[in-house]
């Protein structure tokens, strides 16, 4: 937020993109250009979200030492050459990746079935116990010894 004018905020921002291209001779060419923006914006279509969950944490900690090393000007050389590598070590990357998915995707599947198998077992064990209970208090008893689909009800 750079200045607060009435109920509108001027707002600030920047954008990078890194362009990497091979051409014919296999000449490997990386790019990276800055632009910053600024906009005009009411202040009741702003909302900020803060995340203070543990993973979000340990997530920032992680990146910390990365994010010291690139706002040096050192860090911003090292990255901009080894973008082509990296950029080719995503792409060889990439089925590994996509067969980790795949993997989760299906466990996930697995998990899922069988819990749903666990439900359908218990409410299955729970109505047949419900049935005998209420059987024995009412004295009504199903003799299905017949073969029938509705069974013979006996009086006790």
């Amino acid at each position: 937020v750079i200045d607060m004018n009435g109920s509108y905020l001027l707002l600030e921002y920047a954008t990078s993109r890194t362009v990497t291209s091979v051409d014919r001779l296999g000449n490997i060419k990386s790019s990276r250009w800055e632009r910053t923006h600024r906009a005009r914006i009411h202040r009741n279509s702003v909302f900020v979200i803060e995340r203070r969950t543990l993973l979000d944490v340990a997530g920032n900690i992680a990146r910390l030492p990365g994010d010291i090393v690139l706002s040096t000007t050192v860090g911003q050389e090292i990255a901009e050459a080894s973008a082509p590598v990296v950029a080719g070590a995503l792409e060889l990357m990439t089925p590994a990746f996509q067969s980790a998915k795949l993997f989760m995707g299906a466990g996930s599947l697995g998990v899922r079935a069988s819990l749903a198998g666990a439900k359908a077992a218990s409410v299955a064990v729970v109505s047949v116990s419900q049935q005998k209970a209420m059987e024995r208090r009412e004295g009504v008893y199903v003799d299905e010894r017949e073969g029938s689909d509705s069974g013979v009800y006996r009086f006790g």
